[in-house]
Formats: structure tokens, sequence, C-alpha cells
């Protein structure tokens, strides 16, 4: 049953690969209409289509194109500022507060952007209270 079944496709495939001929013409309004069967009452031109690749794939003088590498770039590091202690002392306290005393937006009931809000202030609060502690 498959040896009857490639046989028959044999046949049919090169009818099917075969191109039928393209037949231009005119209407009466001076459009061009391409078929592939020729106008009754019009003339027509058969087209011959030539496909032709212009692109020289076996010339070794042509390269690859390849990408340059990625390079990773240096983070420039600010230096800190130099505060006093008593600076440091009332940035973690006021840090501290703004965390323990956020209450969220009046308009907005969104427990997602209140909960960033609280990572927000949490940061900064243990950023500030550890540079208290470190007396940096």
């Amino acid at each position: 049953m498959v040896r009857l079944l490639f046989i028959a496709c044999s046949f049919v495939l090169p009818i099917q690969l075969h191109a039928n001929n393209i037949y231009h013409s005119n209407d009466e309004y001076g459009r061009s209409v391409f078929s592939d069967k020729p106008a009754a009452n019009r003339s027509n031109k058969v087209i011959n289509i030539e496909i032709k690749n212009a692109y020289d794939w076996h010339n070794p003088k042509l390269k690859l194109r390849t990408s340059k590498p990625f390079k990773k770039k240096k983070k420039s590091r600010k230096k800190k500022k130099a505060y006093t202690f008593a600076q440091l002392q009332s940035k973690c306290s006021k840090a501290r507060y703004r965390y323990q005393n956020y209450r969220g937006a009046r308009s907005n009931s969104d427990w997602g952007s209140y909960k960033a809000k609280i990572n927000s202030y949490a940061e900064k609060r243990d950023y500030w209270c550890s540079r208290v502690l470190k007396r940096k």
C-alpha cells in the first residue's frame, strides 16, 4: 500500500511543480490583469518568468557577519557624603518615623502600592540606621 502511494505521488508531484503560463492583458479601464487563463475577448501576452538567484553562495571572499563581544560597563562608585554623627542619627530617626507611621494614600487602597511604599521606607530605614551603627 505504501509503495502504491509513493508511486502515485511520484507521478503527481512533477505535474504540480510545473508552472503554467502567465497571461497579461488590460481590462476596459486600462488596468493590468494577470491570469493563468487567457482572456477571451482581449489581447493577451504570455509572460515568461525566469527565477534566478543573483547571490553567489560559493564566494569564498564573503565572511559571516559577527557581532562584537559584549563588554560590561564599569560602574562608577560615588563617594558617600561624610555626615556627622548627629546628622546620621537625625536621618535614621526620620526614616524610622516614616516607616512606622505610613498609613497609605487616601485615594489608593491598593495593597501592592502600599507594600511597595513600605518596602522602600524599610530599605531607607535600614540604610541610614546601619550607617549610624557603623558610625560612617
